[in-house]
């Protein structure tokens, strides 16, 4: 018997045990903390976790678990390990509460939408303090579940985690049961537990070469599982197995899905040839009983929109102004309730804020997403959602597309821009730009953005107002001098900069709330100038230094009638001169 199975079978042998029972109610004395060396005085205590301890040590795997009656110690030990996921797996612990610190389990089972779990010290009604060992059906989605702990087994481990395909040690399966499981999957919770392959990425990677495909998303991983998909599809009903490396739609693939519509479903002439087609691939996914079929990702034509400014200009503002917003498409509502779903059904799991509010628990989601999905880690990990991260929730979840801009307004760009790129002071955010690129670089962008002449007066002007304004830090933000004030109409806003305080600390924000007003970014705009003076196509972030500096070209060009080569700039504005003092601009 594998491992996986001997402790399974130990767990559920337990099933029906009661702790003591005394003074007309269950007190917690069972006969599991004295059986584990080191946990005897977890006797009289909540017991949760001592039962998951003890039962791998009955089944001799001690060491695939931590000894601990703690459930947020088993949490980073197996987070510390690299083995936590926020899909179930066989065999696998399953914790419960915020950070996973309230409850524990063990999965012998699970489909797309619950986990099957033995646990200790619960109660017929699953609370997380109780009287003894049952058998409970936990919803996936269930916002009590946190996630799973995928301890070692000598045979690997199976799980319904997407990201751990093809990855020694790991069996990928949508849905599965432990080998002694009396209650096997049915035929109708097989094929609803089924992943989803989208025939437009399908269509994408067909028209595309290896290398284009290899490079997209991070390490081709927005095309690669739906084509491996379909790439053992085709193996399975075919009888053969394509020569391309799997996860790269080629000519092998291509050929070998020509056989399958010639062979199996009968086309010939044009029908027989050109990139997959929704039916066909939907009559594959039939046959082969491998995936479901949506429309999904690039180019997504049948998806929503998601605007990427508007999600970061909701996670930068309180709760009361996201309210405030009236619906419609200029509200951020609908993209803020798209996200949310998003991270709801990629990390099976409830979001606590109101829907299309992003607040505090679906900061924290889009936080773990980065984190469990994306192999972010430290600051590239938390903050406000970029392109990047949310293009690929959105692909994972298969529920929208992402595009910068506003939905709404004048500019013909779909953007929400008027014809001078102006923006509503409400719309810029705070949010942390990782830097890319040289001073040089950002000058030469902006110069183009804010349709000046690119020269060495520019260039100049601007390497000595950064060196005065913020020392070269793109998310500097001023926090004492006169300017850090919040204006009648205007909240205090989540903000990721870098405080400068007046003794000359930094501090790093990381979403506290600031004074509307304070100057911030490379060259220090307070945000109603960067909006009024906003260059059309840039970012509405005010810590991206292309947006900061061709804002700034554009102030002082209105306000002190600059040459659009610059010429002049020097002579102009004094804190632009490096011959002169500093002075503010």
């Amino acid at each position: 018997m594998s491992q996986t199975d001997t402790l399974i079978s130990i767990e559920k042998a337990e099933v029906g045990y009661r702790e003591g029972f005394s003074n007309g109610h269950y007190n917690n004395h069972q006969k599991f903390s004295p059986a584990v060396p080191g946990l005897e005085w977890s006797q009289n205590q909540a017991w949760c976790q001592t039962f998951q301890s003890w039962a791998f040590q009955q089944a001799g795997v001690k060491s695939l678990a931590p000894v601990t009656a703690s459930c947020p110690t088993a949490v980073n030990w197996y987070k510390s390990r690299g083995r936590f996921s926020y899909y179930p797996a066989i065999g696998a612990m399953v914790f419960f509460g915020p950070s996973g610190g309230q409850h524990v389990g063990l999965v012998y089972k699970y489909d797309a939408n619950h986990a099957y779990t033995i646990e200790g010290n619960t109660n017929a009604n699953g609370s997380s303090e109780g009287n003894g060992v049952y058998l409970k059906k936990r919803a996936r989605r269930d916002s009590f579940v946190y996630g799973y702990g995928l301890p070692k087994f000598m045979e690997g481990i199976v799980t319904a985690d997407p990201g751990l395909k093809n990855k020694s040690g790991f069996t990928y399966m949508a849905a599965a049961s432990s080998h002694g499981a009396s209650d096997a999957l049915s035929a109708a919770e097989a094929d609803e537990a089924l992943p989803w392959v989208s025939w437009q990425q399908l269509a994408w990677a067909a028209a595309h070469a290896t290398a284009t495909e290899q490079a997209t998303g991070n390490g081709g991983r927005t095309t690669a599982d739906d084509v491996a998909l379909v790439q053992d599809a085709l193996e399975k009903v075919m009888g053969v197995a394509p020569d391309d490396p799997h996860s790269v739609f080629e000519a092998d693939t291509q050929e070998l899905l020509e056989r399958f519509r010639t062979e199996k479903l009968g086309h010939a002439g044009a029908d027989g040839h050109g990139p997959p087609a929704p039916q066909e691939l939907l009559e594959l996914g039939k046959q082969s009983h491998l995936f479901h079929v949506r429309a999904g990702a690039s180019p997504a034509a049948e998806q929503p929109w998601v605007s990427l400014n508007q999600v970061v200009w909701a996670s930068t503002h309180s709760a009361q102004e996201e309210l405030a917003q009236p619906d419609g498409d200029a509200s951020s509502k609908a993209d803020v309730a798209l996200v949310q779903d998003g991270l709801e059904r990629v990390l099976h799991t409830n979001v606590a804020d109101e829907r299309g509010i992003f607040e505090t628990a679906t900061q924290g989601l889009y936080d773990e997403f980065r984190r469990t999905m994306l192999h972010l880690s430290g600051s590239d990990a938390v903050g406000t959602p970029g392109m990047r991260s949310l293009t690929e929730l959105g692909q994972r979840a298969g529920l929208f597309q992402v595009r910068t801009g506003f939905p709404v307004g004048g500019g013909a760009d779909g953007t929400g821009m008027d014809a001078t790129g102006r923006i509503d002071p409400k719309q810029v955010t705070f949010h942390r730009y990782t830097p890319e690129g040289t001073l040089e670089d950002w000058i030469a962008q902006a110069c183009t953005a804010a349709g000046v002449q690119a020269s060495s007066h520019w260039v100049k002007g601007f390497r000595t107002a950064v060196a005065r304004e913020s020392s070269g830090n793109p998310n500097a933000c001023n926090l004492w001098d006169s300017n850090a004030v919040t204006p009648s109409g205007f909240t205090k806003v989540k903000d990721f900069g870098d405080g400068y305080l007046s003794d000359g600390r930094i501090v790093r924000l990381n979403g506290a709330l600031t004074h509307f007003q304070c100057s911030r970014g490379i060259v220090q705009c307070i945000p109603q100038t960067f909006a009024q003076r906003h260059a059309p196509g840039t970012s509405v972030n005010i810590y991206d230094p292309v947006a900061c500096i061709a804002a700034a070209m554009r102030y002082v060009r209105s306000r002190y009638g600059v040459a659009v080569d610059g010429s002049n700039l020097a002579r102009k504005v004094q804190q632009f001169d490096p011959n002169r003092p500093p002075r503010g601009y």
